[in-house]
Formats: C-alpha cells, sequence, structure tokens
C-alpha cells in the first residue's frame, strides 16, 4: 500500500508538474529586460520621480503575480502526494496491517521469543518445539523421557560471562 502511493505521488509529481511548465503563460515571468516590461514602463511619464515610482510599481506587481501564479502550480503538483502520504500513515498507524498471519499463542506471549520457546517446550513434545524453532530433531540433546526438556537444552544460549572469567588470569602485575 505504501509503495502504491509513493508510486503513485512520484507519478502525480512528474506528469502534473511537466504540465504546469508546458502551460506556464507566456510573460507568467518577467525579467527587467524583457520586451513586455520594458513596454509597459516606457508608458510611464512625468517628472523623474513620478517615472521612478511608476516603474517600481511595475516590477513589484509582476513580481507579486509571477510569485502567486508559480506557488499556486508548486502547490499543485507538491500537496496531493504530500497528502496523501500524510493520510496513509495515519491511517496506518490507526488500522495496522499484518504482515503474516501468527498462531494464537504467538501473538498470546507478546512478541516475546524467550516466553514463545517455553511455551512451546510446556505445550509440545521436544520434537515439535525443536521444529517450530527452526531445528534438526537430530541435534536435540537426550533427556530423560519422564521430565520436560529446559530451554537451554533446545536454544543454548551462550553464556559470556563465565566464557570471560575463564579467560581471564588476573591482574597483570606491575612493574
Amino acid at each position: 500500500m505504501k509503495m502504491g502511493v509513493t508510486v503513485g505521488g512520484v507519478l502525480w509529481m512528474l506528469l502534473v508538474g511537466m504540465a504546469m511548465w508546458m502551460t506556464l503563460p507566456e510573460g507568467a515571468v518577467e525579467t527587467h529586460g524583457s520586451d513586455q516590461m520594458k513596454d509597459r514602463m516606457s508608458l510611464c511619464s512625468g517628472t523623474f520621480r513620478d517615472r521612478y515610482d511608476c516603474k517600481e510599481q511595475i516590477i513589484i506587481e509582476s513580481g507579486r503575480e509571477a510569485f502567486y501564479t508559480l506557488s499556486l502550480r508548486f502547490l499543485l503538483v507538491i500537496v496531493p502526494p504530500l497528502a496523501a502520504t500524510l493520510w496513509l500513515s495515519s491511517y496506518l498507524s490507526r488500522h495496522p496491517v499484518p504482515l503474516i498471519e501468527e498462531p494464537e499463542h504467538h501473538a498470546a506471549s507478546s512478541d516475546d521469543w524467550k516466553a514463545r520457546a517455553q511455551m512451546h517446550t510446556q505445550m509440545q513434545s521436544p520434537v515439535e518445539a525443536a521444529q517450530d524453532l527452526h531445528m534438526a530433531p537430530d541435534d536435540l540433546p537426550s533427556h530423560p523421557v519422564h521430565s520436560h526438556p529446559r530451554l537451554d537444552d533446545i536454544a543454548p544460549v551462550d553464556d559470556w560471562k563465565s566464557r570471560a572469567q575463564a579467560n581471564t588470569r588476573g591482574l597483570k602485575p606491575q612493574k
């Protein structure tokens, strides 16, 4: 769903952006040196101050019109995909989409792998638990039939602290 909105947004920006650029009216963005601006400024008359104020007003008005025209076109290109993306993230935060269907006993353990593994050892035989933990049944340690296997027998966890203590030779003598 997110990929669809992303692709749609990029396509929107490309197609509408090109359309907005191609349909930009002639004279919408004028510079001081353009012929249209020169023609409009040549109509200013009066004293030097009056001509200066008239030309300044034409330049300011032209800049304002160009800003409004380009701002509207920019917003038409950017705002719809941005709004769609914001809406999608808001919608997905309120209605999360599960990627896979999990068994009921997985969801009950709050995604804690150790609790889930312990539940497997209590509810299943060691062979079934090993299969759910993606282990071959041959890799299971041998244990008495009358007792439940411990979690560490099925999924041993490395004991880094005891290895570190065994490899430590004590403090170095100071010279």
